[in-house]
């Protein structure tokens, strides 16, 4: 549900354009991961950090900078290592990373 509202999806819609609206964000966010593992987590502040973890469905409102780097690290070691056509696993995986993070349950 927070994910839905994150990427400006809502039930309400046709599915075929929630379809084409998820994966263009998804492919969005896939470019903004390729840019930064270019540029380097080390460069981004504790707000950009969090900023990305929260685009892409992590609650990184009680995570320090350690464990969003950490977890950050995950995500583009995963994101940039698929494909454009593999834009269904990166979606479903925002969503397993996210959720089954320890520190972000606690």
């Amino acid at each position: 549900k927070a994910l839905s509202q994150v990427l400006f999806l809502t039930p309400h819609l046709p599915a075929f354009f929630l379809r084409r609206r998820l994966r263009s964000h998804v492919l969005e966010i896939r470019h903004l991961d390729r840019a930064m593992l270019r540029l380097g987590l080390g460069q981004l502040s504790e707000e950009e950090l969090k900023a990305a973890c929260y685009l892409r469905g992590l609650n990184s409102t009680h995570l320090g900078m350690s464990e969003c780097r950490a977890w950050l690290e995950q995500w583009l070691g995963l994101s940039c290592k698929l494909q454009a056509s593999e834009a269904s696993l990166l979606a479903n995986s925002m969503v397993l990373l996210s959720l089954n993070y320890v520190r972000a349950k606690e």
